[in-house]
């Protein structure tokens, strides 16, 4: 009986051990969308913006500088750094704003960026990511702007009330960046002393600081499109902008600000229309009640003595510096310009009267309002608008039927498939011819105790 079992039960286990390679299909399809219509991954999704442009404003509210200009600029490239200005042992920076826009960015979300910093510092021309900043980007829209309080840095450079951000990042799907507003970051700060902690060479002993800020000082970064004159597309403009009341420095010295500076690039795409703007700032300086002079445009530099011409002020607006330059670039060409500018320069103790040569400046600089903008626009403008991706099918005509999908063609076998069938059938064949002897051998008795 038992023998009369084996060779069913061995074609039993045979058959369905060669299922699964009877099911196994001759070729390997290829997953296709699920809708028939839908593009193919790597062509543009729905309608395109047309827009080309890339614009980017920064603030910094205060910056620091101790021994400006006194260590050489390192590069990878040999020699470069001796034609490169020099830069600070120690920077820090308070109240930080930037708003940037680059249609041609890699990533998507990096399209649209906008931050507020509270804080910022660099060593020898080295800056590590500084954490609690507010950050907004797009894609994806945001309606809403992100505000908040920033957190307050405890540094012995500089001591802070009041610091608060806001930012704001926006993108259209249809037509990019012809939205309004467009990239905006702004930073307020009160309650602010710088240097409160003076070293002991200076003979002087501040209660407050250095520079003290009692009311609201705020700084703004915005990029946006603007109407261009004469055209119906768009020119790109950044914005650096300031706004304060006062400052006091040490020994009773007051500045009022009767104009706060703006700094602005408008890039056309045209050298002739491109042009950068800038409304110097106008400081009325005075010591202990007692006017000292203007700082403007036309007298941007004022001394101001504090310690029998010993420990001095200098007291200086800083020149604006441009540069523009035509392009020629893989996603649009045209016209680029940026500019840079500071409100006020303070320096402690300033070494150009001494006429040593490799001494830093001074011992110290603080610059207030510190603005920096570019723009770059394609030849004629930035177009607003938005373009079709191109059809991966002939488009149907009216009344007529769906042409059905086409079938994507077999693939050939692989060497694989070619192997594994006569290697089953062989395994089968030498298993089967094993339960045939094993069912034909005689059964051996175990002998009767």
């Amino acid at each position: 009986m038992r023998r009369s079992f084996s060779v069913p039960l061995a074609g039993l286990l045979l058959a369905l051990a060669a299922g699964p390679a009877l099911a196994q299909p001759p070729t390997t399809p290829v997953p296709g969308p699920r809708d028939p219509n839908q593009p193919p991954a790597s062509s543009p999704n729905g309608p395109q913006p047309l827009a080309h442009a890339v614009g980017d404003a920064g603030t910094g509210l205060t910056v620091v500088r101790l021994g400006p200009q006194a260590v050489p600029t390192n590069t990878i490239l040999p020699g470069l750094g001796e034609l490169l200005p020099k830069q600070s042992v120690t920077e820090l920076g308070l109240g930080l704003a930037s708003a940037q826009v680059n249609t041609e960015a890699f990533l998507a979300t990096e399209r649209v960026v906008t931050q507020a910093n509270p804080f910022g510092f660099a060593v020898a021309g080295r800056a590590p990511q500084t954490p609690g900043t507010l950050v907004q980007t797009a894609i994806p829209d945001n309606p809403q702007p992100t505000t908040g309080g920033l957190p307050i840095p405890e540094t012995p450079l500089a001591k802070l009330g009041v610091l608060n951000g806001s930012v704001h990042a926006r993108w259209d799907e249809k037509v990019g960046p012809c939205i309004s507003p467009l990239a905006t970051a702004k930073t307020s700060l009160a309650g602010l002393q710088v240097l409160s902690a003076l070293p002991a060479e200076v003979p002087l002993a501040p209660k407050t600081g250095l520079i003290s800020i009692p009311d609201t000082f705020e700084a703004s970064s915005n990029v946006r499109l603007v109407d261009l004159p004469g055209s119906k597309n768009k020119a790109v403009e950044s914005t650096s902008a300031m706004r304060a009341v006062s400052i006091e420095l040490l020994g009773g010295v007051k500045i009022d600000v009767v104009t706060p500076p703006t700094l602005t690039a408008t890039a056309t795409g045209d050298e002739k229309t491109s042009k950068i703007t800038y409304t110097a700032p106008v400081l009325k300086v005075s010591h202990n009640g007692k006017e000292l002079g203007t700082l403007d445009a036309a007298h941007p530099v004022l001394d101001v003595p504090l310690l029998l011409d010993v420990v001095v002020l200098k007291l200086q607006i800083a020149g604006l510096n441009e540069k523009k330059a035509a392009f020629t670039g893989n996603g649009f060409s045209g016209f680029q310009l940026g500019a840079t500018a500071r409100m006020l320069d303070v320096q402690l103790l300033p070494t150009d009267k001494l006429k040593l040569p490799n001494l830093p400046t001074a011992l110290a600089q603080i610059s207030l309002g510190e603005q920096i903008v570019r723009a770059a626009a394609p030849q004629g403008g930035v177009v607003c608008g938005s373009s079709q991706p191109p059809q991966t099918q002939a488009p149907q005509e009216p009344g007529g039927a769906a042409a059905p999908p086409k079938k994507a063609p077999p693939l050939a076998h692989t060497n694989a498939a070619y192997q594994s069938v006569p290697l089953f059938w062989t395994g089968a064949g030498l298993l089967l011819a094993g339960v045939v002897l094993v069912a034909a051998l005689p059964v051996r008795r175990r002998p009767s105790v």
